[in-house]
């Protein structure tokens, strides 16, 4: 463990740029709870929460209310108390010197805008937040307004009595009423954030970046999977998660990771202080590599998979490109992708792509030039997901071929499902999995 954390502390110590990952773990850190139905709701949103009866501040934010003043009170309740107010605590002083002015980028699927309010200036809020306004009628068109001092006014007519329709913010272009730039059909991303966020990710993804990750979920798809690539494709990189109770670490960059199943200020303890009693995973040892002869065997299984293929290095670092033929004989047979990885059709026949998904689901996605036939070019398939492809019947060509991007340092192994566990956990596809089980 004590080893764990001075490899961790040096990699920070070691790294060219740091990509800051968050989600509601660090907010609930921090005190701000989405979910929570106690009496801190009461506390911020008064007697809405008895009104309306409010499960918790996720419910309040989407609530249907009957008119736009208390839409607005419950708004600026919220901010009044979460962001007029927020002082930086702690934890985000913590980061700051875990960062010690290294460049660095902060992704966060929280709302509350607090990296921003902390004295983070590069940030990239991929859900909005609640303190940015956007237009009602033309959401993509208009420009994206700040509401900080709007919603303090709001806060404080309602506190005196004298909140009218007329207080409510409206579109600077248009007039038309505002709504909050978070999740929902208006939703609208901040177009400079993804720009500065690309530029990051451009200058610093074939150097030693690492991947700081603060509260995210196993199940956070969102914006762990896609952090977890860029690790994976760049040999350079290392990855440090922290979540209590909750690690996913997958086996591809599990050399190059560290885990900390602990809170987020007893692990910024440790990494800045280089001791502490936590439980960490990682980094585990590098796999060996096959034998000549595990080697063969390992590439004649991969034709039962993907019968016709090669491999090309593809335009990022890191990264390859598989290019796969298949035909009605030669079907890819089910087998798990331990790694997400975008597939999309290059040409002759549809492809049909079977879907088992880790929560029980199963989909298929038709890849093709038809739209009218809903056929998409390509798709991003998670990792976890057992998969199988096959060319649709009476395809004109007779072949279909498709390209596979994944990072150039997976192990390249594959995971073949037991027959009986899978059609157990999908009954109605049962035909199918015996279709396109590989016959061993």
């Amino acid at each position: 463990m004590a080893n764990s954390i001075k490899t961790a502390q040096k990699w920070l110590n070691d790294a060219d740029a740091i990509l800051i990952t968050a989600s509601n773990g660090f907010s609930i850190s921090e005190g701000l709870n989405l979910f929570a139905n106690d009496q801190k709701l009461v506390t911020v949103l008064g007697d809405l929460v008895e009104k309306y009866n409010l499960p918790s501040l996720l419910g309040a934010l989407g609530y249907q209310y009957p008119n736009e003043l208390d839409r607005w009170r419950v708004y600026a309740k919220i901010a009044e108390f979460y962001n007029y107010n927020y002082q930086p605590g702690e934890l985000m002083d913590q980061l700051k010197q875990i960062v010690d002015g290294k460049p660095h980028f902060i992704w966060t699927s929280n709302i509350d805008h607090h990296f921003a309010l902390a004295g983070f200036e590069n940030y990239l809020e991929v859900e909005g937040n609640w303190q940015t306004g956007v237009c009602t009628t033309h959401p993509k068109e208009h420009s994206l307004v700040d509401l900080k001092d709007v919603l303090h006014e709001i806060y404080l007519k309602d506190q005196n009595g004298t909140l009218t329709e007329q207080d409510l913010p409206t579109c600077g272009d248009c007039g038309s009423p505002l709504a909050l730039n978070i999740p929902g059909d208006l939703f609208k991303m901040d177009q400079t954030q993804v720009e500065g966020f690309a530029n990051f990710v451009n200058k610093y993804q074939d150097q030693k970046i690492l991947v700081l990750e603060l509260g995210i979920g196993p199940q956070n798809r969102m914006i762990k999977e896609p952090s977890m690539q860029l690790v994976a494709g760049n040999a350079q990189s290392h990855y440090i998660t922290i979540n209590k109770g909750q690690l996913n670490i997958p086996n591809v960059i599990g050399e190059r990771s560290i885990g900390f199943s602990s809170t987020i200020s007893e692990a910024f303890d440790a990494l800045i202080t280089g001791t502490g009693d936590l439980q960490t995973q990682g980094p585990t040892k590098p796999a060996p590599k096959p034998t000549p002869e595990q080697q063969k065997q390992q590439d004649e299984m991969m034709k039962n998979f993907y019968p016709s293929y090669t491999v090309n290095r593809g335009y990022r670092p890191g990264e390859l490109v598989m290019y796969t033929t298949i035909d009605p004989a030669h079907p890819s047979h089910l087998h798990m992708v331990q790694y997400g990885r975008a597939i999309m059709y290059t040409y002759g026949d549809p492809v049909t792509v079977h879907c088992f998904t880790q929560d029980g689901h199963y989909h298929s996605v038709k890849l093709g030039l038809n739209k009218r036939k809903n056929e998409v070019h390509g798709f991003y398939v998670e990792a976890g997901t057992f998969i199988a492809m096959e060319t649709h019947k009476g395809g004109k060509t007779g072949f279909s071929q498709i390209s596979i991007t994944f990072p150039d340092n997976t192990s390249g192994e594959l995971l073949i499902p037991k027959v009986d566990q899978l059609e157990k956990a999908y009954p109605g596809q049962k035909a199918l999995i015996e279709r396109l089980m590989i016959k061993q």
